[in-house]
């Protein structure tokens, strides 16, 4: 494989040889150019080689340097002992000279500063008044880029430790290998992750999973066979403790900055909304002394602001639902595709086509709709709620659901609320003024029940909740505790909505019982079926609050009585006729609504005592 210096030196020194070879004779003077292509490095400053032959003056010749393309570029005009460049082409302005001191020896070669990918190509240097047969010739620019590869560690798997490589701004298309001390190529984890920029420059990403050696050091080498370059980066792996370590160090710095960043963007954004309403407070009330109270242009300019009002608010509670369930969607959304195209149709778009994944084509979108600000992320919600309604209804409805206790003990702003859900039902109405805030939360609850879309309505209420009670909706929604088995792998929209309260180390599965998300409260609370029989150290995680209308199997082990507490209610079936030390461990509060069958245990009356309370069926007639 040849290589190409790119030097000024060089250029000078390379053996011209004519492009256009034609039997002249000794005295006929010809234009010549170099036999192999110049190649340079984007940004580099090159110079396309061009003389006579033999070395006669060109002092006074008309040289024209032009692109060899469909326009025909006009690159370089030399005429009358001087540039003339008046004409030449934009791209090339300030960016070409030749060697003036040159041109007696009939060097006429072209400098060309700053190179760019786009410079490549074919050029013409051209003697349209030499009298001889050969007047001209043509040069090859080949331009490449190359950039420095970056390692990271991405983590641990089994043994080893899995490194990542990256490296952006190549072209032509370069090649990436991972390498030990040695020298030696290892197997990657995979071909490489390969992308194009807007410039149509190529990025690599590849993953590779190294085990301990004698040095723990390990390079990665990315190089480009057309332009001979390559650049290596090397890294020595620390022991799998440290980086779980800075791994957890680097989560911490990451989760604090990106606080820091969310809440001085949220304050930033709260400032522009707060400037933006004066401003338009203040236009408005200029135009109303201008106007006159009562005319038909003050209750239009009326009418006006407050349509920009609400419009503002509605992309403003979009970004805030597209925000909060980010990660819901990303998993869920399976028509990226289309939605991309209709927003972006660009760069971008090829981008997010070309992810392998439905979830990496969604974080590709998030990524683009991050940069498109919040106009295009109220476009995609308005998109995503009419080709995938259910997505964005779910998480809005089932959290309204699931939290209904704490919302109405906790919302605050329940008469804006109202204003925007229920205007002339509940907020014109005096006498839910007069309540108090639970109570006014109440009836906004019976309102979200009677409405005819009832999910549609809860979930404009959610999206006003992320509004205005912004707080309230993180904190109800960010605490998930387990350290048992889950199952929510078809439901991931539940981990957002289950609340701070779930705690559990037994076996719950939920991806078929998606109702049961509303029952779990803050105490765990089902109408399903739980076991406890075999699992005894559910109830000391349960708590003294276990709540169940299903069925629970106490009379085979009266130590769950003990560890329950005297608080067990339930609307089921607990067979206490043939256990009557459940009675004594029960104490005086047995609740139900259930049956309980006494007819052949009257010292069972006795020991439930006087506070026996019961909606159900009892048998006391033996």
């Amino acid at each position: 494989m040849k290589t190409f210096p790119t030097s000024a030196v060089w250029c000078f020194g390379i053996l011209f040889i004519s492009v256009s070879l034609i039997t002249t004779g000794s005295s006929e003077v010809q234009v010549v150019g170099p036999a192999d292509p110049v190649v340079a490095l984007a940004g580099d400053d090159i110079i396309l080689p061009c003389s006579l032959k033999p070395n006669v003056s060109a002092e006074d010749m008309i040289v024209r340097w032009t692109r060899l393309n469909p326009t025909a570029e006009k690159v370089h005009l030399y005429r009358q002992g001087r540039d003339s460049n008046e004409d030449q082409s934009r791209s090339y302005r300030g960016r070409t000279s030749m060697f003036h001191e040159e041109l007696k020896n009939g060097n006429v070669s072209l400098k060309l500063n700053r190179v760019t990918l786009s410079d490549a190509g074919s050029y013409r240097c051209f003697f349209p008044t030499l009298t001889s047969r050969v007047k001209e010739t043509s040069v090859q620019l080949f331009v490449g880029a190359v950039s420095q590869p970056v390692i990271s560690i991405d983590g641990t798997k089994g043994w080893g430790v899995v490194l990542k490589c990256e490296s952006g701004g190549w072209f032509p298309e370069p090649q990436m290998e991972w390498l030990d001390s040695s020298g030696t190529i290892l197997p990657a984890d995979g071909p490489p992750e390969k992308y194009r920029d807007s410039e149509g420059r190529y990025a690599l990403r590849r993953h590779v999973t190294v085990n301990k050696t004698d040095t723990n050091r390990f390079t990665c080498r990315v190089h480009q066979t057309e332009i001979n370059h390559l650049k290596e980066t090397e890294i020595h792996v620390p022991e799998k403790k440290k980086i779980r370590e800075e791994q957890q160090k680097k989560k911490i710095r990451e989760e604090q900055q990106k606080k820091l960043r969310e809440d001085f963007e949220e304050q930033e954004k709260k400032k522009i909304r707060e400037e933006q309403q004066k401003k338009l407070r203040e236009d408005f009330e200029e135009q109303v002394k201008k106007l006159g109270k009562d005319s038909e242009e003050v209750k239009k300019l009326g009418k006006d602001v407050e349509e920009q009002d609400k419009l503002k608010r509605e992309v403003k509670r979009d970004v805030c639902f597209l925000n909060r369930n980010k990660v819901y969607l990303i998993q869920s959304v399976t028509m990226a595709i289309p939605m991309a195209f209709y927003l972006f149709r660009s760069e971008r778009y090829s981008k997010i086509l070309a992810a392998r994944t439905r979830q990496g084509q969604m974080e590709l979108l998030y990524e683009a709709l991050t940069f498109g600000g919040d106009k295009v992320k109220s476009d995609f919600y308005r998109i995503l709620l009419d080709l995938e309604p259910d997505l964005v209804n779910d998480p809005g409805a089932i959290f309204v659901d699931v939290h209904k206790d704490q919302l109405i003990q906790r919302v605050t702003k329940v008469m804006p609320i109202l204003h925007e859900l229920f205007y002339e039902e509940l907020y014109c109405n005096t006498r839910i003024q007069q309540m108090t805030s639970q109570d006014q939360m109440r009836q906004l609850y019976q309102a979200l029940e009677e409405a005819e879309d009832s999910r549609s309505v809860k979930l404009d209420f959610y999206r006003i909740l992320l509004d205005l009670e912004s707080n309230l909706v993180r904190d109800l929604g960010k605490n998930l505790s387990t350290s048992g088995y889950i199952s929510l792998e078809y439901k991931p929209y539940l981990v957002y909505h289950l609340g701070k309260n779930l705690s559990t180390s037994g076996y719950i599965s939920l991806e078929y019982k998606p109702y049961l998300v509303y029952h779990l409260g803050k105490n765990l609370s089902t109408s399903g079926y739980i076991s406890l029989e075999y699992k005894p150290y559910l109830v000391y995680h349960l708590g003294k609050n276990l709540s169940t209308s299903g069925y629970i199997s106490l009379e085979y082990k009266p130590y769950l009585v003990y560890h329950l507490g005297k608080n067990l209610s339930t609307s089921g079936y607990i067979s206490l006729e043939y256990k009557p030390y459940l009675v004594y461990h029960l104490g005086k509060n047995l609740s139900t609504s259930g049956y309980i069958s006494l007819e052949y245990k009257p010292y069972l009356v006795y020991h439930l005592g006087k506070n026996l309370s019961t909606s159900g069926y009892i048998s006391l007639e033996d």
